[in-house]
């Protein structure tokens, strides 16, 4: 086996780097836009995926697969912050660069947040994910932009990067009873997960709006 191999197969243990603070999770949900993620630039943040494009700031780049870093090598090679990812080829590519974490988890199953050195509790996508790992990096609060889990105006995402048939049930049939149980959880261990996303079809957590948090934020 050649080292970079080997490297591919290392795991990072998440530390609370944010400890007691408030971490703003970015995904790639229709309502995100350039000028949200300037509102609350400055603050502890995740950029999924290709929210990173409109959050090039952020603390942190999470990605959970190959497929969503192969074409996008260059962006997570000059990514200034963190970048934590499942994928074996973005360690192996950039193994001083990329952090890898293990998911875990049963979908049947109340989700827990302490798994282990290097698990963190696994949702059904990227988005979902990055809130088990705002928990993992130690945030007390974590608000969440980005998560519409629906079509707004036949848009899926806030950019236009996926291309092919797309299932409009999917967000009702999977990615919204995923979150089931993710509160309380949450709460669980002292952490306060909250909506922000205008017109979200996730209800599992209180909404406030993103004026609200940042009034009382200041």
């Amino acid at each position: 086996m050649t080292k970079a191999a080997t490297r591919e197969l290392e795991y990072w243990s998440p530390e609370p780097l944010f400890k007691g603070e408030t971490m703003f999770c970015l995904a790639s949900g229709p309502s995100l836009t350039a000028e949200i993620c300037q509102r609350v630039r400055g603050r502890r943040a995740i950029a999924v995926n290709s929210s990173a494009v409109l959050a090039p700031w952020a603390d942190v780049l999470f990605f959970t697969d190959s497929g969503w870093y192969e074409p996008r090598r260059d962006l997570v090679a000059n990514w200034a912050g963190l970048v934590i990812s499942m994928s074996r080829t973005a360690k192996r590519e950039l193994p001083d660069k990329v952090k890898r974490v293990q998911g875990e988890g049963d979908p049947q199953a109340l989700p827990g947040f302490s798994r282990g050195s290097h698990v963190i509790q696994q949702g059904r996508s990227s988005g979902h994910t990055a809130v088990s790992l705002a928990i993992t990096l130690g945030a007390a609060k974590v608000v969440l932009l980005g998560y519409d889990m629906r079509f707004v105006g036949g848009r899926e995402h806030c950019h236009d990067e996926y291309k092919g048939p797309r299932d409009v049930e999917i967000y009702q049939r999977e990615f919204v009873p995923g979150f089931a149980g993710w509160d309380e959880a949450a709460r669980a261990v002292g952490v306060e997960v909250v909506n922000a996303t205008e017109g979200s079809a996730l209800k599992e957590f209180r909404f406030a709006s993103l004026n609200d948090i940042l009034r009382s934020a200041a």
